[in-house]
């Protein structure tokens, strides 16, 4: 399931879900376990998605588990690779003309280093570091963005460039939850205008 980025899509997610289940066959309270992607991603909607995970694992008395949604990205495309050289760069728009956006190898059993801890870019910036980091492979919702150096492509367009579901789950599988909490990589909107009226640098 992903809701993308539409008006209002935090608010339908139980809808959403609702709809899954019957899709699927199953009733909410044959639920295990509960995977939420800790972002980074909007503000918001990563404190939608938490709270709604964490209020329906407190509900139906599951565990909920944390995944990071590079990651998952991440493990969602890496199957595209030429060759186990080619590293994975999921990158997810940050807006304000920035990036999430991090750099991975993929070993065996989809075990991922990081060789680019997640940050939030400006594109040209993240374009630098690939031209240093050697063949690799970008996808996601801000992938467009980044002006790809000599030894970087851009996956094939399709579902590989969104955050998945599916994806969160086999993450967590592969290498085990996070705690839940949520992942921003930069302040709110918010407390960064704060701090320019207070004449601080934002973060």
């Amino acid at each position: 399931m992903w809701l993308g980025r539409a008006p209002g899509g935090g608010r339908r997610v139980l809808e959403a879900a609702h709809h899954l289940f019957q899709a699927a066959g199953i009733a909410v309270e044959d639920l295990e376990s509960i995977v939420v992607g800790l972002g980074p991603g909007g503000f918001t909607g990563i404190r939608i998605g938490i709270a709604t995970a964490l209020g329906l694992g407190q509900a139906l008395d599951v565990p909920v588990a944390g995944a990071s949604s590079l990651e998952a990205l991440a493990l969602g495309f890496s199957a595209a690779r030429r060759d186990d050289a080619e590293l994975v760069v999921p990158v997810i728009d940050a807006r304000r003309r920035q990036v999430f956006a991090a750099a991975y190898g993929v070993g065996a059993n989809d075990v991922l280093t990081t060789v680019i801890a997640p940050r939030v870019w400006d594109p040209t910036d993240l374009a630098a570091a690939l031209a240093y980091a050697g063949p690799s492979l970008v996808a996601g919702d801000g992938a467009s963005l980044v002006p790809l150096p000599t030894g970087a492509r851009l996956a094939p367009q399709g579902p590989m460039h969104h955050v998945r579901a599916a994806n969160l789950v086999a993450r967590v599988r592969a290498s085990g939850a996070l705690p839940v909490a949520p992942v921003y990589l930069r302040l709110p909107d918010a407390e960064e205008a704060l701090l320019r009226r207070e004449g601080a640098p934002p973060v």
